[in-house]
């Protein structure tokens, strides 16, 4: 747990998914053939994609790269299968969620310059990269974010060039460009439609290296309680307790699976304190009867 938090604090968030993913399911944490991977795929994109600078029309061979030569691909329906919320088997599989090809994605580009990172856009993980383009060469409007949504700026080189960075968002199911109004329609799908209500410039901020730690995180889990994988599901609530341990539902989360693994007396511990935190929420009066009729007599031993 130390190295999964000096990870995210140093700014190294492939190795904290990576490490988050193996501590969960009980993997040696030795994560190096990952990022030498990682390293492989970004050459390979370099040479084959013809790739010298970082600019708009790179970036879209390294999207056909990365989808149809590397051939990654996107689980719509992750709910019922671990291996595509498990960041290491994406790296074997190539077939993930948004957020974890979010991050390879992102880390494949940032190795060939670009700047690009995970976005929590609402219902979906989006990876945007920001582009330095000239004047003359600006990016299409329908792709390119406004100056109010993005906080683009012009400045001026030293040899006098006017120079402006635009952003565009990726869907990294299918690397497929998101236009401003297609961003908009997703959004409000999410978020309920206001009168004379625009969407935020905030919701296309990237994310920080915990929030994306903290989501994949709870895909695990819910995909491996789903696979009624109690044990490891544990272990990626334990994790997500040390990030987040003023969250009392991953409390009563955890007590719901010690329960279910026969260990009653842990459980309570973990059920009464999310009585106390929560004692409006509808499960806290169902908690609170089922504690009641817990047995938490110790086995004999004989």
């Amino acid at each position: 747990m130390q190295s999964l938090e000096q990870a995210i604090q140093s700014n190294q968030l492939l190795c904290a998914g990576l490490l988050a993913s193996r501590h969960s399911v009980g993997v040696d944490t030795d994560i190096s053939d990952c990022l030498q991977q990682l390293d492989r795929w970004a050459r390979q994109a370099q040479i084959h994609a013809h790739i010298s600078q970082p600019d708009h029309s790179a970036f879209l061979r390294l999207l056909t790269f990365f989808y149809q030569e590397l051939a990654f691909t996107g689980a719509h329906d992750s709910a019922d299968t671990c291996q595509p919320n498990l960041l290491h088997e994406v790296f074997a599989y190539r077939n993930g969620t948004p957020v974890t090809l979010a991050v390879i994605l992102s880390h494949v580009a940032q190795r060939l310059g670009f700047n690009a990172r995970c976005v929590n856009f609402p219902g979906h993980f989006l990876v945007r990269c920001d582009i330095v383009c000239k004047e003359d060469k600006a990016l299409p409007d329908s792709f390119a974010l406004s100056t109010a949504l993005n906080q683009a700026h012009c400045h001026k080189t030293s040899d006098a060039e006017h120079k402006q960075t635009h952003s565009v968002m990726v869907d990294p199911i299918n690397g497929h460009l998101l236009s401003v109004d297609v961003l908009k329609q997703k959004y409000f799908s999410v978020i309920e439609d206001i009168d004379n209500e625009c969407m935020p410039k905030e919701a296309l901020d990237p994310a920080s290296n915990d929030e994306v730690v903290v989501h994949m995180l709870h895909q695990v889990k819910s995909s491996l309680i789903n696979a009624k994988r109690y044990e490891h599901a544990l272990r990626s609530i334990d994790l997500l307790i040390h990030l987040c341990p003023n969250n009392p539902y991953e409390r009563r989360d955890r007590g719901v699976l010690l329960h279910e693994l026969d260990c009653p007396q842990l459980a309570i511990v973990d059920y009464q304190y999310f009585i106390r935190q929560c004692p409006q929420d509808p499960a806290a009066s169902l908690l609170a009867q089922q504690v009641k009729h817990m047995d938490i007599t110790p086995p004999v031993m004989h």
